[in-house]
């Protein structure tokens, strides 16, 4: 029974052994990460075999003695295997003499600039064309307004002449009137002769001065025409300070058969 126990202690402690050589391994093996190799792994198994082989009714002698060996040290790593070195990145070699692909390679890129420069000044020369398009479409706006003010102000002096005309035609019969109702004509006097008077008015119609600038070739004619303006004042004139501007100073040009325009 004491030799039992004995070689059931033996047993044990070989098994531990190889365990720990196991784990000694298997610890080498994460750590260098390089697989060593267990020359020892068929006594192991041959140990497990012999305990199961193993009957209580037989003795130690019929046991094979089982002598444990020592675990062989894991294999030293080289330096180079120790420190890997790192993989080299892939880099396009371009050899030294061929040169239709240097050249290739150039026009290529020749050719991506100038197409970048033709994109380029397309775009500049079409702000250019639309900043020209905006500046005329400007400048025909401003020059058709100018146009029109200027029709605008055009119209405006017309209708004011018209209108001043008007003022002129209706008072230039009163003042003719007027006169012809103060004038006396002998009729012996040609009355186809005609004589024109330079007449100054003040605001009101009042006669300030009559001169003779065309006589009718009678003398007696034309003074009885500067006399009958005298007469007639004040003449007839407009009330509004600018239409009587054109009463201030005038030429009247008159006859005996018909008193004429100015």
């Amino acid at each position: 029974m004491t030799r039992r126990m004995e070689y059931q202690k033996h047993l044990i402690f070989s098994i531990l052994l190889h365990a720990i050589v196991l784990f000694m391994l298997i610890a080498s093996f994460e750590w260098h990460q390089i697989m060593p190799v267990l020359k020892n792994s068929d006594k192991i198994i041959d140990a497990m075999l012999i305990e199961e082989s193993i009957n209580p009714t037989n003795t130690i002698q019929d046991l094979p003695k089982v002598v444990p060996k020592k675990p062989e040290p894991p294999p030293v790593k080289t330096k180079l295997e120790s420190t890997p070195t790192p993989p080299k990145t892939a880099s396009v070699i371009i050899p030294k003499n061929d040169k239709k692909i240097k050249e290739a390679m150039i026009q290529k890129q020749l050719l991506e600039d100038l197409q970048k420069e033709k994109i380029e000044q397309k775009k500049k020369h079409q702000k250019e064309v639309q900043n020209a398009l905006l500046k005329e479409m400007q400048d025909l706006h401003e020059q058709t307004a100018r146009e029109n003010a200027l029709r605008e102000q055009k119209r405006l002096q017309n209708l004011r002449a018209q209108q001043m005309q008007g003022v002129v035609d209706k008072y230039k019969a009163l003042i003719l009137q007027a006169i012809s109702r103060h004038w006396l004509v002998s009729p012996q006097i040609n009355k186809k002769l005609s004589a024109e008077l330079f007449i100054r008015l003040a605001p009101g119609g009042v006669v300030l001065d009559v001169q003779l600038t065309k006589s009718s070739g009678d003398v007696a004619l034309d003074r009885s025409a500067k006399d009958a303006v005298f007469k007639a004042s004040p003449l007839p004139v407009p009330n509004n300070a600018d239409e009587f501007e054109a009463f201030r100073q005038f030429v009247l040009k008159v006859k005996p058969e018909n008193i004429a325009a100015m």
